[in-house]
């Protein structure tokens, strides 16, 4: 086993790998200080390695340098082009808000490799933050392909569809969802608003019960499952639900006095 409690800093022409292989243990451990000193003579005797600089830039990354590890990466891909050096320059810009920058560099990480971490996940939310909802349901069901128990992901997934007028493929974007993320009610709720836009008022009744079942029971709520038990043709239970919605907002009333 490599030790790690050394440089080869004081040893006769030293190889790069060996230098590296110290490095990289050292970063796997947590020893990051020594990691960086290796990194950094492995650079000095072959600057030429890319993987030498994304390492590193690893490091940097771990250790809160972000400036750093964002120059690694960017040296990294000078020399050879990778999705992962991409990828990473993007977290680093999508977690300070730069989400234009963010998105080049995810895009060019995509174009390298389809499948790469959770890149498609943050490239569907940047999609979608920009409007772009199919490109933003296609990253989605790209990254749920490989990735099958994120609910997040579903459910913008589902968001997406809705957006763009796809309302069948969200309700089954949302029931995916539901499988990893039992009893949100939220989850209901936006069914509820895609089962009123196809005029399927079976199930937007079902669903807005569900919303009050394991959600929140304001009023509202009530009124909107009231309304559909009328449009339904069932007169007693609108009057049960309105004598509820009479109930919940006169105990409001009296508790803001």
């Amino acid at each position: 086993m490599l030790s790690v409690s050394f440089t080869f800093a004081q040893t006769a022409n030293p190889s790069p790998n060996e230098v590296f292989k110290i490095a990289f243990s050292a970063q796997q451990m947590g020893n990051y200080e020594l990691a960086i000193k290796n990194y950094n003579l492995a650079i000095t005797i072959d600057p030429a390695r890319n993987y030498f600089y994304y390492n590193r830039g690893l490091t940097y990354k771990v250790m809160g340098n972000t400036e750093s590890a964002s120059k690694d990466f960017a040296l990294s891909n000078d020399l050879k082009p990778t999705a992962e050096a991409f990828y990473q320059i993007g977290l680093i810009k999508y977690v300070k808000g730069d989400l234009d920058g963010a998105k080049t560099d995810f895009e060019n990480a995509k174009n390298i490799r389809e499948d790469l971490e959770n890149m498609n996940f943050y490239l569907g939310l940047i999609y979608f933050r920009n409007n772009r909802y199919d490109d933003a349901a296609k990253c989605f069901y790209d990254y749920t392909a490989h990735v099958k128990t994120n609910a997040d992901a579903y459910y913008y997934r589902g968001l997406a569809e809705a957006k763009a007028g796809k309302y069948a493929e969200s309700i089954a974007s949302f029931k995916f969802a539901m499988m990893y993320k039992n009893n949100d009610w939220k989850l209901f709720y936006k069914m509820y608003e895609i089962y009123l836009a196809m005029n399927d008022k079976a199930n937007a009744t079902y669903a807005i019960s569900m919303v009050i079942e394991i959600g929140e029971k304001k009023p509202e709520y009530y009124e909107e499952r009231a309304r559909l038990y009328l449009d339904n043709g069932d007169p007693a239970r609108y009057e049960e639900d309105m004598k509820i919605v009479k109930e919940l907002r006169a105990s409001t009333a009296s508790a803001a006095k």
